[in-house]
């Protein structure tokens, strides 16, 4: 059921998967990724500069007072913002992040999990391959009006593909990875679509210098994926991390609401978890 208030049901939701994973030895990073209007509110109306969605802040605060690790991406965007002739970090055409935004929110992500020495920097290496693409924006798919493509230029955009030199192939994951990554559309954008191997979890291993693990279901990262992962327990086993994205709109509006996923007990309890990384040592 719906109750009046999605923010104590995401808090729920949250704190419970966080507990879970706990018994397992497993830290969870949340990360929100922002609307766009977060970011350029002044693109909504004039007066709205500098205007973040108090839900949201508060919802950030909350689970920084329940000792949450969360990644504010709003801080991050808000201060690159500041930087005179930066790149736009969201998609012209588009409800989701540009190459640039999506590269510093991996780099953002990867620097917190080496700081807080959850992980350690791999020996895997890889290499960023330039590859123009042209895409449509889902904000043209969104209006529903046939022809309306055709009004429209692709908004063409240079995209980094990340290429394993170890098998000199783009990058693909790794089930053994410490780490698991789960999201929506905005770890789909560039990694499963064009070009492929160039979006959020590709340049977070980059980063980190190991393949990670990844469960994507668009629009679904509120409670899908959760439901995903307690279907398929194994996923857990050997990890350290679970990186955990969803978009700010689905603190109100998230499929399937915030349901409180329990995940199954822990059969491996009393093994170590292993860490094997396929990296090549330089």
């Amino acid at each position: 059921g719906v109750t009046t208030n999605p923010r104590d049901d995401l808090f729920a939701a949250v704190t419970s998967f966080r507990e879970d994973l706990a018994k397992r030895g497993i830290k969870l990073l949340v990360m929100i990724a922002p609307n766009k209007a977060s970011v350029y509110p002044e693109k909504l109306a004039a007066r709205a500069k500098g205007l973040v969605n108090p839900t949201t802040r508060d919802v950030l605060a909350t689970l920084e007072q329940a000792g949450v690790e969360a990644v504010d991406l709003f801080e991050v965007y808000a201060h690159a913002r500041q930087a005179p002739g930066g790149p736009d970090y969201y998609l012209a055409q588009d409800s989701h992040w540009s190459p640039e935004g999506m590269r510093l929110a991996a780099e953002t992500v990867a620097r917190r999990l080496l700081d807080s020495g959850w992980v350690e920097k791999g020996a895997a290496r890889y290499e960023l391959k330039s590859v123009p693409v042209e895409r449509y924006g889902d904000v043209l798919k969104m209006i529903r009006v046939p022809q309306v493509q055709k009004l429209f230029e692709p908004q063409r955009m240079n995209c980094t593909q990340v290429i394993d030199l170890g098998t000199g192939k783009p990058y693909a994951d790794d089930p053994n990875s410490p780490v698991l990554v789960l999201g929506d559309s905005f770890l789909r954008i560039f990694e499963r679509d064009e070009p492929g191997s160039g979006g959020f979890v590709a340049h977070l291993a980059c980063n980190l210098g190991f393949g990670l693990t990844s469960v994507i279901s668009d629009g679904g990262a509120s409670t899908l994926v959760r439901q995903q992962l307690s279907r398929r327990p194994a996923l857990l086993e050997g990890k350290k991390v679970v990186v955990w994205e969803f978009v700010e709109r689905d603190i109100r509006f998230g499929t399937e609401g915030w349901q409180v996923i329990p995940l199954p007990s822990d059969p491996g309890k009393s093994r170590e978890p292993e860490c094997t990384e396929t990296g090549r040592q330089r």
